[in-house]
Protein backbone atom coordinates (compact mmCIF):
# COMPACT_ATOMS: atom_id res chain seq x y z
CA UNK A 1 0.00 0.00 0.00
CA UNK A 2 1.51 3.59 -0.40
CA UNK A 3 2.45 5.42 2.21
CA UNK A 4 4.07 8.62 3.45
CA UNK A 5 7.55 9.09 4.42
CA UNK A 6 8.75 12.03 6.46
CA UNK A 7 12.21 12.59 7.08
CA UNK A 8 13.81 15.06 9.99
CA UNK A 9 17.71 15.19 10.37
CA UNK A 10 20.03 16.23 12.77
CA UNK A 11 22.83 18.41 12.34
CA UNK A 12 25.02 17.96 15.47
CA UNK A 13 27.54 20.91 14.54
CA UNK A 14 24.96 23.65 15.08
CA UNK A 15 22.27 21.68 16.89
CA UNK A 16 19.53 22.47 14.26
CA UNK A 17 17.10 19.75 12.76
CA UNK A 18 15.55 20.43 9.59
CA UNK A 19 12.10 18.58 8.49
CA UNK A 20 11.54 17.94 4.77
CA UNK A 21 8.31 17.69 3.16
CA UNK A 22 6.52 14.46 3.62
CA UNK A 23 7.30 12.47 0.44
CA UNK A 24 4.66 9.58 -0.98
CA UNK A 25 5.91 5.85 -1.43
CA UNK A 26 4.26 4.19 -4.32
CA UNK A 27 3.11 0.79 -3.65
CA UNK A 28 2.46 0.16 -6.98
CA UNK A 29 0.07 -2.53 -6.59
CA UNK A 30 -3.58 -2.95 -7.92
CA UNK A 31 -5.20 -3.66 -5.21
CA UNK A 32 -4.11 0.14 -3.74
CA UNK A 33 -6.11 2.82 -4.78
CA UNK A 34 -3.83 5.58 -4.40
CA UNK A 35 -1.31 2.99 -6.34
CA UNK A 36 -0.23 4.70 -10.47
CA UNK A 37 -1.41 0.83 -11.28
CA UNK A 38 -5.13 0.81 -9.49
CA UNK A 39 -7.47 -0.08 -12.41
CA UNK A 40 -9.75 2.48 -13.65
CA UNK A 41 -12.53 -0.03 -13.85
CA UNK A 42 -12.38 -1.32 -10.23
CA UNK A 43 -15.07 0.16 -8.57
CA UNK A 44 -17.96 0.12 -6.21
CA UNK A 45 -18.59 -2.47 -3.56
CA UNK A 46 -16.11 -5.05 -5.25
CA UNK A 47 -13.18 -1.88 -5.11
CA UNK A 48 -14.11 -1.17 -1.26
CA UNK A 49 -14.03 -5.15 -0.40
CA UNK A 50 -10.92 -5.98 -2.85
CA UNK A 51 -8.62 -2.78 -2.41
CA UNK A 52 -6.92 -0.67 0.38
CA UNK A 53 -9.09 2.76 1.00
CA UNK A 54 -6.66 4.63 3.05
CA UNK A 55 -2.94 5.25 3.78
CA UNK A 56 -1.09 4.13 7.29
CA UNK A 57 0.60 6.17 9.37
CA UNK A 58 3.27 7.91 7.87
CA UNK A 59 7.19 6.19 8.04
CA UNK A 60 9.35 8.32 10.34
CA UNK A 61 12.52 8.32 9.86
CA UNK A 62 15.41 10.69 11.84
CA UNK A 63 19.17 11.20 11.27
CA UNK A 64 21.75 12.81 12.46
CA UNK A 65 24.39 14.34 10.32
CA UNK A 66 27.93 15.43 11.91
CA UNK A 67 27.85 18.57 9.95
CA UNK A 68 26.27 21.96 9.50
CA UNK A 69 22.48 22.34 8.68
CA UNK A 70 22.11 24.11 5.01
CA UNK A 71 21.26 27.24 7.05
CA UNK A 72 24.22 27.62 8.88
CA UNK A 73 26.34 26.01 5.86
CA UNK A 74 25.23 29.18 3.83
CA UNK A 75 26.31 31.69 6.26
Amino acid sequence: MCRRLQVRIFYKWCNHGVTYPDEIVQCYGDNCIFSPNHPPTCTGDACKRRCWHYRPFPQQHSLEKQEYCPNCANA
